[in-house]
């Protein structure tokens, strides 16, 4: 607001200078030229600065957006809001917000991979995380790679969390069994050899 006054009261000086100059001068007299000449030079510095402070930036913009901007939309992200509350501690609500995306992209593995982990992680919950893992491979067909990693997932926190290597030692082999000849299959390979099943 301050800077529209000072440009506004400047304008007028400046406006004010020209109009007198050219006001009191007699335009037959070929000496006006020299009172005249040091007005048209300081309203052409205003005009000038005013060029540089507003009409090239503006320029600049729009030419640097027909240069690298694609003109598409971004499309809003959904988990934002899941990933906000993530972050100022409030698991709840981010598994709340992550639950909504799951109901509208159903086949998008990260809220689901997200629920786990903050059950897990935060909520210090590996039955929920585990119920999690288990409702998403029971939900729909998901592509080998999704399915191989809830396996895996779900395996470990058997294993690690609720120390029970028999469940977690079915599911590596249920692994080797749906994907063979995936690295899937060989990963789960390595981790029987690792816990002497093999």
């Amino acid at each position: 607001m301050t800077k529209w006054i000072v440009h506004g009261l400047v304008f007028l000086f400046v406006a004010g200078v020209v109009t007198a100059t050219f006001m009191n001068t007699n335009s037959e007299d070929d000496t006006s030229a020299v009172f005249q000449l040091p007005a048209l030079m300081l309203a052409g510095v205003y005009v000038g600065i005013l060029f540089i402070m507003y009409v090239l930036p503006a320029i600049t913009e729009k030419a640097t957006h027909m240069v690298y901007d694609s003109g598409e939309m971004v499309e809003e992200d959904a988990m934002q809001g899941a990933r906000a509350a993530y972050a100022r501690g409030d698991y709840e609500e981010a598994i709340e917000v992550y639950r909504s995306v799951m109901d509208d992209d159903p086949y998008n593995r990260l809220p689901w991979v997200e629920v786990a982990k903050i059950q897990h992680d935060n909520l210090e919950d590996p039955d929920a995380a585990i119920q999690t893992l288990r409702e998403a491979l029971e939900s729909h067909e998901w592509p080998v790679n999704d399915a191989a990693y809830f396996m895996a997932r779900l395996s470990q926190m058997y294993i690690e969390d609720k120390e029970d290597r028999e469940s977690g030692v079915v599911i590596l082999q249920q692994m080797i069994e749906l994907f063979p000849e995936t690295r899937h299959s060989a990963n789960a390979t390595h981790r029987l050899r690792e816990l002497g099943e093999i």
